[in-house]
């Protein structure tokens, strides 16, 4: 319903994409070990977001997950936030920051470039395999939050996109060729529908 929207281009913006990536309720529900601990987490993340704005001239605004039950971290609330506009707050931006999220689809479908984060911690975590891939899948830039230098961000190089991998990643993740712009459930109800089960 949003991509027709008009973008607004008056803001320039990143949005981090929050994946509650230290009290998720399916770590404790798969009896998964945290990829990160909160302190360390909250702390190299801030300072890190911190950092960025200030080399990239954008503003971080995050994206916070919706199985936070709108608690938000004390460290993360210095930056705009906001629960239930992850679509706009993707389709309005200049870079998405993410570690392997499920929300990455907006951005594939605004076309918008990626910078997957890690840090210390998580790369020692079965975290860190998912955000290789992604970035691998995509062809985006990984960044290490604990080892990032100021001087190796020159913004530019994180704005562009491959294309051909961002529609293979549509194909083959969001949305088959051809299939109708319409709602999954849609779809299904139709077939069920037709078929008269």
């Amino acid at each position: 319903k949003i991509k027709n929207k008009q973008t607004n281009d008056r803001d320039n913006y990143a949005v981090f994409l929050d994946q509650n990536m230290v009290d998720h309720p399916d770590i404790v529900l798969q009896d998964l070990k945290a990829p990160a601990t909160e302190i360390k987490y909250y702390e190299t993340l801030r300072n890190f977001l911190k950092k960025f704005e200030l080399k990239s001239d954008l503003k971080v605004k995050i994206a916070l997950h919706p199985k936070r039950h709108k608690k938000v971290p004390d460290l993360l609330k210095e930056f705009p936030y906001a629960f239930e506009n992850t679509a706009e707050f993707v389709m309005n931006s200049k870079v998405v920051l993410a570690h392997s999220s499920t929300s990455i689809s907006y951005a594939i479908l605004f076309k918008k470039p990626i910078i997957f984060l890690t840090s210390n911690q998580i790369t020692k975590s079965w975290q860190q395999a998912r955000i290789e891939k992604f970035s691998e899948t995509l062809n985006s830039h990984i960044i290490n939050m604990d080892n990032y230098s100021e001087q190796k961000l020159k913004i530019n190089d994180f704005l562009i996109i491959d294309e051909k991998k961002y529609k293979d990643y549509l194909d083959q993740y969001i949305k088959v060729p051809q299939s109708p712009d319409v709602p999954l459930w849609e779809i299904f109800s139709k077939q069920i529908i037709d078929k008269q089960f």
